[in-house]
């Protein structure tokens, strides 16, 4: 098997609630949905689906969201990982 094979494996384990919230975390530390597709050749609705759960990233799509949003591969599908390492104040909001 190779890479993206085991990735592919990878991704139809993990759990798709845990994917959607991290991929929408990580899109709203980068920006809006219009410059992360801009910047990963996809569109907003694309993005907006796998926010939503209502379609699972292929690996390529999974690695280009992960490069760039400077987040790795594991943390978007580990749900043993904590999804928000960043203090957070006491209104939710994360700490400058």
């Amino acid at each position: 098997m190779d890479a993206t094979e085991e990735l592919q494996e990878q991704i139809k384990r993990a759990s798709l609630p845990v994917l959607a919230a991290r991929i929408r975390e990580a899109r709203l530390e980068f920006g809006s949905h219009d410059k992360l597709a801009a910047e990963i050749g996809t569109n907003r609705q694309h993005l907006i689906k796998l926010e939503q759960a209502k379609h699972r990233p292929r690996p390529a799509m999974l690695l280009l969201i992960a490069e760039a949003t400077g987040r790795s591969v594991d943390w978007f599908l580990d749900s043993e990982v904590d999804p928000s390492p960043f203090p957070r104040r006491r209104n939710g909001r994360r700490a400058a």
